[in-house]
């Protein structure tokens, strides 16, 4: 049987059997019956699928002919519906669209930072103002104040409101830290143009601070800038100020000198070699409320910087680190005994011990009101330097020493220097951190010595060897001997390795001071990572057991 007879056999069968279904209203497209089933008709039949592969000719065109007119009247139906719908559609999206921005204006109309106080968005405005911490020259440092893409200056590129809040709060800009170098005038009119337009910018920044005190980071490589001199310009309100820049740009700062009337914290960083024919610093002489100091790689402190030094209660002495000639090396601990002759009211010091030449004799001192020490031996330093300082200082208000060796010593020093010191001095010691001494009771048993005398509230150890362990153990028996440190309360491990510590007999010590002696607090360095089954024991005790992320002490 060819494809023709088939074909016309089976349409036969098929057009009786089908029909094509249509919903449609003459009258008027806008009754159009919407609902999709009517506008279906029946798919062609096989036999016409069957026809697609051949050349034959249909039998029953007519029929045919009449689907064709009906699948195309349904179609210009549903175009003129799928219209009429398209058009009610866009319709409704313009009103949706309208009553979403009619929804928005009310929300932001009722939105709380409209009914936020100005002193409430000032105070979260300061949160998002980058912290100018004058005490850390390498954070300042990544600071850039004039960056108008960042706080303050973006808060007033919100709104009109903010801006004026802004513009009328002085304390956001207060607070300044900038690097004069990335502004520096290059031969070029691109580099003059990027000076003149950071000048402008920090015209605006301090006028914005109107007469507030002024927090203040300048790091500089220049002997003189016209950026330096506009900070200058206002030293008058200058209240806590971090210099970072060469030895021979301080003399250049005579501008400021007696016109500091507010400097109250002042940190100096010399980034180059010190030449020894720099005259003294003497700017900051007339400065009647400075009370702080804190200065990095400046030799002969006492001498090369012209202070108050009457009234400074706080001085941090970070020198030297670097390389310094021989004699500077030997006479260090002269230099620190004639910086505690004249601080005659400092309260808290931080000396530096650096050399390893021969030792220079030294006066003797007795100190009335210094309490807080901190003395670093510096790698390959000769530790007789600490010897000789603190065997010439009688300390009678001491209350917290910290005693710190650089963890590549040879040889971790002893503490027999400092039992002499208490022993002389009379001293109430209560707070004791020892970083890279010698804290094995066998090795040395002048630290035994001297926990046995100190009425101690606090101890901080890098080290804890089982010597150490097993004297600070407490029985609990009435008729043994008194325990060692019956006062302490507060117990640091701060080193960063604890592989060669015994876990289960620091848990033993801890657990018996816990509820013999009454240890409330253990803070422990996060590297000084203890053995799920140890800490789990610690975790157990009545204490507050402590992670302390910065370790600083």
């Amino acid at each position: 049987m060819d494809a023709s007879s088939t074909f016309n056999e089976s349409m036969n069968s098929d057009f009786l059997n089908s029909s094509i279904t249509i919903g449609y209203d003459s009258n008027s497209s806008a009754h159009i019956n919407q609902s999709a089933e009517f506008f279906d008709i029946e798919p062609p039949p096989p036999a016409i699928q069957a026809l697609l592969n051949s050349n034959e000719a249909p039998l029953h065109s007519q029929m045919l002919q009449s689907n064709l007119r009906d699948a195309q009247i349904t179609l210009s139906n549903l175009e003129v519906c799928l219209d009429s719908m398209n058009t009610e559609i866009a319709l409704l999206t313009t009103k949706r669209d309208q009553i979403i921005t009619t929804i928005k204006t009310y929300r932001d109309v009722l939105h709380p930072i409209r009914r936020t106080p100005p002193e409430v968005l000032i105070e979260i405005f300061s949160y998002c103002v980058p912290f100018v911490d004058t005490m850390s020259p390498d954070i300042c440092r990544t600071i850039n104040s004039l960056n108008t893409k960042s706080a303050p200056w973006t808060f007033g590129q919100v709104c009109k409101h903010w801006r004026s809040i802004v513009l009328e709060c002085p304390r956001l800009w207060s607070s300044l830290s900038l690097n004069v170098d990335k502004y520096s005038s290059a031969n070029s009119n691109l580099g003059r143009q990027i000076e003149c337009r950071a000048i402008d910018l920090l015209t605006h920044y301090l006028l914005r601070s109107k007469d507030c005190p002024l927090t203040i980071a300048v790091h500089s490589a220049q002997i003189s800038s016209p950026i330096l001199s506009i900070i200058c310009s206002h030293s008058a309100r200058w209240t806590n100020v971090l210099l970072s820049l060469r030895a021979d740009a301080f003399p250049f700062l005579s501008i400021i000198k007696g016109r500091l009337p507010r400097l109250k914290n002042l940190h100096l960083h010399n980034t180059t070699a010190w030449d020894n024919r720099i005259p003294a610093i003497d700017v900051f002489e007339y400065a009647p409320n400075l009370y702080f100091i804190r200065s990095s790689e400046i030799p002969q402190i006492a001498t090369n910087l012209i202070l108050p030094w009457d009234k400074i209660l706080v001085c941090l002495n970070m020198f030297p680190t670097g390389s310094v000639r021989r004699v500077e090396r030997d006479s260090i601990n002269r230099d620190n005994i004639q910086l505690l002759s004249q601080t005659v009211k400092l309260r808290r010091a931080t000396l530096m011990c650096w050399g390893s030449g021969r030792s220079l004799s030294v006066t003797s001192l007795t100190h009335r009101s210094l309490s807080v020490l901190t003395i670093t031996l510096v790698h390959r330093s000769n530790p007789g330097l600490l010897d000789q300082l603190l065997d010439a200082l009688t300390l009678p208000s001491l209350s917290s020493l910290q005693f710190t060796a650089s963890s590549r010593q040879p040889v971790r020093p002893g503490v027999h220097c400092i039992v002499r010191l208490v022993e002389r001095s009379r001293c109430p010691l209560s707070k004791l951190r020892l970083k890279g001494i010698e804290t094995d009771v066998d090795q040395d048993p002048h630290l035994l010595s001297l926990l046995s005398v100190l009425p101690l509230e606090m101890l901080c150890l890098d080290v804890f060897p089982d010597s150490l362990l097993n004297a600070l153990m407490v029985t609990g028996d009435e008729e043994s001997e008194p325990p060692l440190l019956p006062r302490l309360r507060d117990l640091r491990a701060m080193g960063s390795d604890s592989s060669y510590l015994d876990e289960e007999l620091f848990v033993d010590m801890v657990e018996s001071r816990v509820r013999h002696a009454n240890l409330k607090a253990l803070t422990m360095h996060p590297q000084y990572v203890l053995t799920d089954r140890a800490q789990a024991r610690l975790d157990s005790q009545v204490l507050d057991i402590k992670r302390d992320a910065t370790g600083s002490f």
